[in-house]
């Protein structure tokens, strides 16, 4: 069902109108029904408009084009009894993309509800893998940073900063704060900061006009208006230059966007979740982060302590994951003995729990039934990565936003790489391409020193 149903017009008659309303009781309400040719309220999720184009008032071509340009996903369904095929034409042309009988509309209509039905009874909330019980964990730290989450699911507020070190499990928290909060049911948007160059960063998160640039052929969004009324999570924050710092916290206090090309200024409603690693008050001392940027998005902080500090949760959390893993990949009656659990707590986890992850998968990968041994934890401790030919299978991550075939492809070379220990023949081999033809591929990909440890 759509977010916005809106009708112009009598696409159905009275009496019609009556029986439905009582056999859907109070759906009715729940579309817009306008009998004048104004404008409804800028969708923010999509919408299908059905207009009566046997009405003149509502079939002129700058009404019917000023709602099919009003969104990025706006469905013009027309209604009509007397258009001939040049009139269907024509208004094709204006953005109708469907022309029904007022049978038709009757029965769409019918849809409509139903299906506005069945939404609500499969929007009853349920557990999610990305609720506060996510976050594993039986120490006083992490017991309270849950609680927080809980507190913060029943507010909506505009910005949030998560600290920790690298693998403590930031991502994670940026999907909670969102899939348990008010903004849910809308788009969240990760963004690696260190991922965009900075002559970029300006048209990918806010968009552009056509003509603003050689290469600006046609209007795109940004990341902000993909993310409206949801969530952008900005990772690696303290990765940014000065400049994107200047531009982010613009739109951070003003809550205006203004596209590259563009001279007008539009609202933006969207909560800003931001990470890092870095200790941002020592990098505003030096001078290489703003501090009114840095007190905008501070004003809730979470801050993940690294896994050596909390040795009470290394059992917790490697029970999980020999759990996950072992359902992954087929692997049963596998279990973790006192000498492996001994192993990992004496073990200090720099990669905090990314690395712990890592080693437990490695560890079901190579092990048969039967208790897990702290020889088995060493083994995967000494060899570190997971590769491609241990898993035998490659998983790339699809964000909602999407994701170039460049970075897929990028992905899946360092994989192989790191398979082959570097040596480019057998990566080109294996991949079934020519040696220099990699070679471009790494060039263009910016692979250009051994990245094994990434």
């Amino acid at each position: 069902m759509p977010k916005q149903s809106v009708i112009y017009g009598n696409i159905v008659s009275d009496e019609d109108r009556r029986k439905i309303s009582s056999e859907h009781p109070g759906k009715m309400d729940k579309i817009l029904w306008l009998d004048k040719p104004e404008m409804f309220q800028k969708p923010t999720g999509g919408a299908i408009v059905i207009v009566d184009l046997d009405d003149p008032k509502f079939s002129s071509p700058d009404f019917l084009v000023s709602i099919a340009t009003a969104g990025e996903n706006v469905k013009i369904i027309g209604k009509s009894n007397e258009l001939n095929l040049d009139d269907s034409l024509r208004v094709a042309k204006m953005g109708v993309s469907e022309i029904l009988s007022s049978n038709e509309c009757l029965e769409r209509l019918q849809q409509f509800l139903t299906e506005l039905e069945e939404d609500k009874i499969s929007t009853v909330p349920k557990e999610s893998k990305y609720s506060a019980s996510a976050l594993i964990g039986v120490s006083p730290a992490m017991k309270e940073i849950r609680k927080t989450l809980e507190l913060l699911a029943e507010v909506d507020y505009p910005s949030v900063l998560i600290l920790g070190s690298t693998g403590t499990g930031k991502g994670l928290i940026a999907k909670i704060l969102h899939n348990t909060g008010c903004r849910s049911s809308e788009n969240m948007v990760e963004v690696n900061c260190s991922a965009i160059p900075d002559n970029l960063f300006e048209s990918e998160l806010f968009g552009y006009v056509k003509g603003a640039f050689t290469d600006a052929k046609h209007d795109k969004i940004g990341l902000f208006e993909y993310a409206e009324n949801g969530t952008l999570f900005l990772d690696e924050i303290g990765n940014l230059s000065p400049s994107a710092q200047a531009k982010l916290l613009k739109i951070v206090e003003e809550k205006k966007l203004r596209r590259v090309g563009d001279v007008s200024e539009t609202d933006i409603n969207v909560r800003i979740v931001v990470a890092t690693n870095s200790n941002l008050q020592q990098a505003i001392k030096d001078g290489k982060f703003r501090e009114d940027l840095f007190y905008r998005l501070n004003l809730l902080t979470i801050e993940l302590p690294p896994l050596k500090d909390r040795p009470e949760d290394i059992p917790v959390v490697a029970e999980h994951y020999v759990q996950f893993y072992s359902s992954l990949y087929g692997k049963e009656n596998l279990s973790v003995s006192d000498s492996a659990l001994s192993a990992m707590k004496e073990y200090h986890w720099p990669g905090n729990v990314r690395e712990l992850c890592n080693v437990i998968e490695r560890t079901v990968l190579l092990s048969k039934a039967g208790p897990i041994t702290a020889d088995t934890i060493n083994s995967a401790l000494a060899n570190k990565r997971v590769t491609l030919a241990d898993r035998g299978q490659l998983i790339i991550d699809l964000p909602g936003h999407g994701k170039s075939l460049k970075d897929i492809v990028k992905q899946v070379v360092i994989e192989v790489l790191n398979m082959f220990n570097w040596n480019k023949s057998e990566t080109a081999r294996y991949l079934g391409i020519s040696r220099p033809r990699l070679r471009r591929i790494m060039s263009d990909s910016k692979i250009t020193k051994d990245r094994r440890e990434l």
